[in-house]
């Protein structure tokens, strides 16, 4: 009885795993990346740079913009499309399958862009051969 106390935690502890090497750990290294000039000392050199970009401004206006107003718009207009087609029962397929649609079109064009660079006859390949490579 009481060690089945620790399942949960047990079960969830290959996800956090996962998290931690993939995603927190890299950020930790980008991270004391930023902070170390060129011969590796310390510095904030580069924050000093990024700050004194022409594009710094602009660029911190947009991201505040994508992360304040229009994620949050995304998150209601998910939300209220979902509650109308939960109250939809005739034909809720029909226009499920007509929602999703741009989903899949967006995956295919960017699979046959892939597909059209990377083949043995594709651009990339065509280019390398041209110059000789």
């Amino acid at each position: 009885m009481r060690s089945e106390r620790y399942i949960p935690y047990v079960l969830i502890l290959p996800s956090v795993l996962f998290l931690l090497f993939l995603f927190a750990w890299p950020l930790v290294e980008a991270f004391l990346l930023s902070v170390q000039g060129s011969g590796g000392q310390w510095t904030l050199e580069n924050f000093q740079r990024m700050a004194a970009d022409l594009y710094f401004k602009d660029a911190v206006k947009y991201t505040l913009l994508l992360a304040f107003v229009v994620v949050p718009l995304q998150v209601v207009l998910a939300l209220g499309m979902a509650m109308l087609l939960g109250g939809i029962s005739k034909g809720r397929d029909v226009f499920l399958y007509i929602w999703t649609i741009p989903l899949g079109i967006s995956d295919l064009a960017a699979g046959i862009v892939w597909f059209a660079i990377f083949t043995e006859r594709g651009y990339l390949n065509s280019f390398l051969l041209s110059i000789g490579a």
